[in-house]
């Protein structure tokens, strides 16, 4: 690969190792998806990369509906499929994840975007497995990547030298603007910075603190000065909840969304008069609009297309590559996100982190952010825990929401986990049951939720139940309908990373691990500090963490890794600690 002369080296390093991040993800997730290939369909649902037993009930406006009884599968809405035998991939038809509604069982598909020349004909009552299809996409990313380090203001923005400005007129108007929109202090001098930027503004924002309200607000006010914006979010829920968001404080604002794919929240969108679009043949407005998508969607508008304003919602999920075709399309920038909460998802287990780390992290570490230290969701006993461990003591519940209190009537078995005075609890059970499962902690979590539905009053849909490992989800849901418990609809069991952006009364978040050697080989993710926070932040009122001790006594190689188990412990440490190991550990003989 040749360069231009005069490069600094810095920026030469850089660009090499995005392009090298790229290179290894798409030879690793090609090796991945071989490896799935080979395996039996019932090793592949293990994994979360296929779906077994779909039947194909009917064909609903352009969208394709089955019946699946239980999806703990890994699949997002947006995700392209194959949906065949099971055993002859090739022959697979091309599909791409809507979504599913847990109560009726029913999972959506839509048309694949990129196989317009594919008719599906399925066969009613017929059974059908689902496969993950990879996208291909990182050659789009590749040629963003050199683009942009074609770009000198972008270049000089990613290494830290650009100098970010305002304009200080604009900033003065935005504050009186936002002063009468029912914004909190930070919140207020968070998005006057972003619409007076003339460059960069980041707005950190921890759970529940308004961030995507803000966002819209922020969006809403520059609209109205006819400025044309373009969002971008990693995923297609994140792009369409900041939609909505953005059409409720603006009724009549013209907004696209660039997709011909099945989307969760497709009606929705229709309902709110948001037009979805194809990016290839879509033109929008010369002013006043928002034409928001994915990366991928955003790479495929014409190089025409530049907007006054690129955003970026959830941007601590988004990883560098994947936010440069939206930075490419505008000369100011807005990142909404918060880095302490989900990272990207990468593939490479050996990723060199300057390169996988989100633009979020990579900027706030360049340029600092403007944190929203307000959160309207946790009480003041759960908020603690969050904002001693992963925001500097820095957030802080809202009067609103500090005192609340979980519903509580003593006499129940478990007074002493579930009483409101202690709102964070270790639940703690020492157990050395290996791999990414754990019996113990499932059969305690069955009578913990039995305990907060039926004595203390708790709908079951204010409960969410969260492990990092698919396995121990399946376990817990199974210990709790061997109880034959009723009553216990909308519960939600599931993966941390399908609990983001939800909020519950009570959490609980089960470990599993409890093997120290185990959990020292998958410390970055049972013990991810993100993780942790993402899990037990939805809580509003009780969080509960179930655990062995055996699984913090892990001590990685690596630095990181140790530094990450020091922090784990310390956050237990936090956590009023109740010690149930003799009602539910089984000691082996001796």
């Amino acid at each position: 690969m040749r360069w231009p002369i005069g490069r600094n080296t810095l920026q030469l390093t850089l660009e090499q190792r995005l392009l090298r991040f790229l290179v290894r993800e798409e030879r690793d997730e090609q090796r991945t998806n071989r490896e799935l290939r080979a395996q039996p369909v019932e090793l592949r649902v293990l994994e979360g990369e296929c779906i077994e037993g779909a039947v194909y009930l009917r064909a609903n406006n352009g969208n394709f509906v089955f019946q699946v009884p239980d999806n703990s599968s890994k699949f997002r809405p947006g995700d392209p499929l194959l949906v065949g035998d099971g055993l002859d991939l090739e022959e697979a038809l091309p599909l791409s994840y809507g979504s599913y509604d847990a109560q009726t069982g029913e999972l959506t598909c839509g048309l694949d975007p990129f196989r317009r020349d594919i008719e599906p004909d399925f066969e009613v009552g017929a059974n059908y497995v689902l496969d993950r299809r990879p996208l291909g996409l990182t050659g789009r990313l590749r040629d963003a990547v050199r683009t942009t380090f074609e770009n000198e203001r972008l270049t000089d923005l990613l290494a830290g030298r650009h100098e970010v400005k305002r304009d200080d007129a604009r900033y003065e108007r935005a504050v009186k603007f936002l002063i009468d929109s029912e914004l909190n202090e930070t919140q207020v001098a968070a998005g006057a910075a972003a619409i007076g930027t003339e460059s960069l503004a980041l707005v950190q924002g921890p759970p529940g603190t308004g961030k995507t309200r803000l966002l819209a607000t922020v969006v809403s006010a520059l609209t109205a000065r006819t400025c044309r914006i373009a969002l971008c979010a990693f995923t297609h829920r994140a792009v369409d909840n900041a939609l909505l968001a953005i059409r409720a404080q603006a009724p009549h604002l013209k907004l696209f969304k660039l997709s011909s794919s099945s989307s969760e929240n497709r009606a929705r969108l229709r309902e709110a008069n948001i037009q979805l679009v194809d990016a290839r043949r879509a033109r929008f407005p010369d002013k006043g609009c928002v034409v928001a998508g994915t990366c991928f969607q955003l790479a495929k508008l014409h190089e025409r297309e530049q907007f006054h304003y690129s955003v970026f919602d959830e941007a601590g999920q988004l990883p560098i590559p994947h936010s440069l075709p939206g930075m490419l399309r505008s000369q100011r920038w807005l990142f909404f996100g918060d880095h302490q909460q989900l990272p990207p998802v990468v593939t490479t287990a050996d990723a060199d982190r300057g390169a996988a780390i989100s633009i979020f992290e990579l900027l706030h570490e360049h340029y600092g952010s403007q944190l929203l230290d307000t959160t309207y969701r946790m009480n003041e006993g759960v908020c603690r825990l969050i904002s001693e461990t992963f925001y500097g003591d820095k957030l802080h519940s809202a009067e609103v929401a500090a005192s609340r209190r979980m519903p509580f009537t003593p006499g129940g078995r478990l007074d002493e986990v579930l009483h409101p005075d202690e709102p964070v609890v270790w639940l703690r059970l020492d157990h050395r049951q290996p791999g990414q499962r754990s019996t113990e902690e499932a059969n305690a979590v069955a009578d913990v939720v039995e305990d907060l539905v039926r004595h203390h009053g708790i709908p079951a849909k204010e409960i969410a139940i969260i492990a990092p490992f698919r396995a121990q989800v399946r376990l817990m849901r199974s210990a709790i309908e061997r109880k034959l418990l009723t009553g216990f609809e909308g519960l939600t069991i599931d993966t941390v990373e399908r609990i983001q952006g939800q909020e519950r009364e009570v959490v609980i978040l089960s470990l599993a691990a409890g093997d120290p050697a185990e959990a020292k080989r998958g410390i970055a993710f049972h013990l991810s500090l993100n993780r942790l926070n993402v899990a037990l932040s939805r809580a509003r009122t009780k969080a509960i963490l179930v655990g062995s001790s055996h699984a913090f006594r892990a001590l990685p190689k690596d630095a990181t890794g140790l530094r990450m188990a020091s922090r784990c412990k310390e956050l237990r440490d936090r956590m009023t600690s109740v010690d149930l190991s003799q009602l539910y550990v089984i000691r082996p003989i001796s």
